[in-house]
């Protein structure tokens, strides 16, 4: 399946849109054993890395239309002395609010849960974003889903000359990763990917 994905080279808005289209749909259809034992690796992987283990403000997601299963890892979150975030997103904008146990959550317009009354926070002072994708490849350029939310709210790492923080982290299942791609303008590229194979530093 890799392969098949990274046949599509980007290089038009139409191979974006074949690529996003052809991923999205092999990773619904992983079967759940699979899925299970590769979220269970994922974690593990995440739970062992220097840089999740040091961080103290660390953005999540809460999985949608496939991705990877960070359930496990906001559970225990507070007990390893970590203050959870999750993205809460307008028809242009988005920004991470806070998340606990306890919080309230609600699904926006896309489908997706968010904490509905969670306290926000620069992005700028978090320490880690584990970050959502369709695909990406092993130079840390990401293919979203298109609207742009994680470049817009990033961008300004683009004027930095050293990434001290935050570092975008990218969650995806290894069928995500794909050949080379091309990095538009606006890209905001990876820190670095975890899969179920290990973690990549780009």
């Amino acid at each position: 399946m890799t392969a098949q994905a990274g046949s599509i080279i980007l290089g038009s808005a139409s191979d974006r849109r074949k690529l996003r289209k052809t991923v999205r749909a092999a990773r619904r259809a992983m079967p759940a054993a699979e899925r299970a034992n590769a979220d269970r690796a994922i974690i593990r992987h995440l739970s062992a890395l220097p840089e999740f283990r040091s961080a103290r403000h660390v953005a999540v997601f809460l999985a949608f239309d496939g991705e990877p299963s960070l359930a496990p890892l906001i559970a225990t979150a507070a007990d390893h002395g970590k203050r959870l975030y999750a993205p809460v997103i307008t028809r242009r904008h988005m920004h991470f609010a806070e998340l606990d146990t306890d919080a309230a959550l609600a699904r926006n317009f896309f489908g997706i849960l968010e904490p509905s009354l969670g306290r926000a926070i620069d992005s700028r002072r978090l320490d880690l974003v584990l970050t959502p994708l369709v695909a990406f490849d092993d130079r840390g350029v990401r293919v979203g889903v298109g609207r742009g939310y994680y470049d817009r709210c990033f961008r300004f790492l683009r004027t930095r000359e050293r990434w001290r923080r935050p570092k975008l982290l990218g969650v995806a299942y290894e069928l995500q990763r794909v050949p080379p791609q091309t990095q538009e303008s606006w890209d905001i590229p990876l820190w670095g990917a975890v899969t179920e194979a290990g973690v990549r530093r780009f």
